[in-house]
């Protein structure tokens, strides 16, 4: 990428030997004093566009400007030609130099002339930049070589069909775990219907990496079913995704059918006060030595008082 630093001090250095004002400058530009002071601290640089513009204001070479970055040269061919015709293959760091500063057309074009193969690392750079059927091709393309793994760094530019397309094939071969490199883009209803499935298959084991993305009705739904299956145990490697109102209502039923021993497991996510509720009733009735298993989850002040009571 141009440094963005160095362009905006030679436009200020260029600006101040016109005697022209960051105002009068956005004015013949047609852009806003923002967007100039913007250039100017290195925040951002002049669309392509300009260039011609600034140049012309300032009478120098777009060169001068850029102070002849790599990439110098692909712009100014950009510019003087209407329809741009490689005269040799471009080397992929040049078109990541340009990209920031290209419209999406002058990206695809450039693109299509790219000499080398561009890794997942060049992809995530250069996607921002191009057209949105430029960057579905890349992932259908990237998706058949590296599966969804290889999506992971341009997710957030892929279409929601096209990246659903992807993650209902990997999960329908590897199940619901794969999609965790992609789920923050996937659509809530695919993540769901994706989970239901997993459910029916694995039970709740299945959900455990992208519990964080499931829907919290969807979790509960397969908490129940769980619990009833399995009981309390079995929910220790998602108890921190399950609703607490659902979580209650299973360690009060396994706390009356198995006794307080059987809470170990989800303690730390039981809410405090139906633990020590149920912590008092268990001493009252069987002793201390009763509460031994979830001493560590109790407050050490009920404690105290549980002992000299």
């Amino acid at each position: 990428m141009f440094d963005m630093k160095k362009v905006g001090k030679r436009i200020v250095e260029l600006r101040k030997e016109n005697k022209i004002t960051q105002m009068v400058l956005a004015d013949l530009l047609g852009v806003s004093f923002q967007a100039i002071s913007n250039w100017e601290r290195g925040e951002t640089m002049p669309d392509i566009s300009k260039l011609p513009e600034l140049s012309r204001i300032f009478n120098v070479s777009i060169d001068d400007i850029l102070s002849n970055s790599k990439g110098t040269q692909l712009v100014k061919d950009l510019v003087e030609s209407d329809s741009f015709t490689a005269a040799k293959p471009i080397d992929k760091e040049e078109f990541m130099n340009v990209a920031p500063i290209l419209t999406f057309d002058q990206a695809d074009q450039v693109y299509q002339h790219i000499e080398s193969d561009l890794s997942s690392k060049d992809l995530s750079l250069i996607a921002p930049y191009l057209s949105q059927d430029i960057v579905n091709e890349l992932a259908k393309k990237e998706f058949r070589v590296s599966g969804l793994n290889g999506l992971a760094s341009i997710a957030p530019y892929i279409s929601q069909d096209i990246l659903a397309a992807c993650a209902e094939k990997e999960f329908e071969l590897h199940g619901l775990n794969v999609l965790t490199v992609v789920a923050p883009f996937l659509s809530q209803e695919m993540i769901d219907e994706s989970a239901k499935k997993e459910l029916e298959s694995n039970g709740l084991k299945g959900l455990i990496s992208m519990a964080p993305f499931i829907s919290q009705e969807v979790i509960d739904e397969g908490v129940r079913k769980e619990f009833v299956l399995s009981g309390l145990s079995a929910l220790s490697s998602v108890a921190y995704a399950i609703s607490e109102d659902v979580l209650s209502d299973c360690v009060q039923k396994s706390y009356e059918s198995k006794g307080i021993k059987s809470l170990a497991s989800v303690a730390p996510f039981i809410k405090k006060e139906l633990l020590e509720e149920i912590a008092l009733d268990a001493i009252s009735k069987k002793g201390m030595s009763e509460v031994i298993s979830i001493l560590p989850f109790i407050d050490r002040n009920l404690i105290k008082s549980m002992v000299f009571k």
